[in-house]
């Protein structure tokens, strides 16, 4: 998935954006998660849902408190993982970046 941030992205757009390419629908809910800066984005009809941040950069520990499992969708900017970060991310759950 390629998304490209230009001047003047507003987060807002991207998570629903993000959402849409997913599958999700436009009546997704957004919640703030434990970790700062990820949100838990909710597909009510689907009953499904994924993590999602727009930091700049990850630090792996910080991500421990989402207990993140095999089957959970979390996605984050390609910047934001050094190689070693994203092998070890993608080996907890299924990470995508954009």
């Amino acid at each position: 998935m390629c998304i490209l941030l230009v001047e003047g992205w507003q987060p807002e757009d991207v998570l629903y954006e993000v959402a849409l390419k997913e599958g999700y629908g436009l009546n997704v809910q957004i919640e703030q998660t434990a970790v700062n800066g990820v949100q838990r984005i909710t597909d009510p009809d689907k009953s499904q849902s994924f993590y999602l941040t727009l930091a700049g950069k990850l630090a792996l520990k910080n991500l421990r408190p989402l207990d993140l499992k095999k089957e959970d969708l979390f996605i984050c900017r390609d910047s934001a993982l050094d190689d070693e970060a994203a092998a070890n991310l993608a080996l907890q759950c299924r990470l995508k970046t954009i």
